[in-house]
């Protein structure tokens, strides 16, 4: 059972880690429309596969030039779909952190696992665009052309950067080597996981599974650490 409860739809207190604001891009009407038909069609259809065309006809503007003129091109439209939309992810991961820190069990792993599980998953069940925008995630994030970190907000990260914080401060006797492979495998299995939960689920009102994904991930960072061994080749 999850031991942080969905509170997404709460409003943010004055004083907490609040929404960065939006990229000034999506303050126009106009480049909003296009950014959240291109989120629909990019999960429907495939990031790489939706021609930008059609996602100026689907906002219905006439000027074929609009895309272009907001966003540049198609992995900048990406970049700036990430980082409006992780700013709520952000913001909810935070928070969670928060209450683990004021509860006492940011060195618990699992405790800040579920927390940052909660927030994307919190995120899709909270909102109407969450499990659009997860499926957006997960194919960029197996896309180094369209990931491109140099375009993400660091102000967006900070959540996950104070998960890695903690998660290494509780693990101090892992190598530096392997808890960053264990950190990049632990998010790309989360995303990757409730993007494929989000195509798969038919049943409206259904919550992803959560606590068996936290097992997962937290087996995962905790595992000893092997000692390398030669691995036997079979000659035919």
């Amino acid at each position: 059972m999850s031991r942080v409860r969905n509170r997404s739809q709460e409003p943010l207190p004055a004083d907490a880690h609040a929404d960065p604001a939006p990229p000034s891009p999506l303050e126009n009407e106009t480049a909003r429309r296009l950014l959240e038909i291109a989120e629909r069609l990019f999960a429907e259809n495939g990031v790489e596969l939706v021609p930008l065309r059609q996602i100026v006809v689907e906002a219905g503007q006439r000027n074929r030039s609009a895309l272009h003129y907001h966003f540049g091109s198609r992995e900048a439209l990406v970049s700036q779909l990430l980082n409006f939309r992780l700013a709520h992810v952000n913001a909810l991961r935070n928070r969670y952190l928060d209450e683990l820190e004021a509860d006492g069990q940011d060195t618990d792993v699992r405790a800040v696992v579920e927390a940052s599980v909660s927030a994307l998953a919190d995120t899709i069940t909270g909102t109407p665009w969450g499990a659009r925008y997860v499926q957006v995630l997960a194919q960029a994030t197996f896309s180094p052309r369209l990931l491109n970190a140099e375009l993400i907000d660091p102000e967006a990260k900070t959540g996950v950067l104070r998960v890695r914080r903690l998660i290494a401060a509780a693990l101090p006797e892992l190598p530096r080597k392997v808890l960053g492979q264990r950190m990049l495998w632990f998010h790309q299995s989360v995303v990757y996981s409730l993007a494929q939960w989000c195509q798969q689920a038919q049943h409206q009102g259904a919550k992803p599974p959560v606590g068996d994904l936290v097992d997962y991930c937290t087996a995962a960072l905790t595992a000893p650490v092997s000692k390398p061994r030669a691995v036997r080749r079979r000659v035919a």
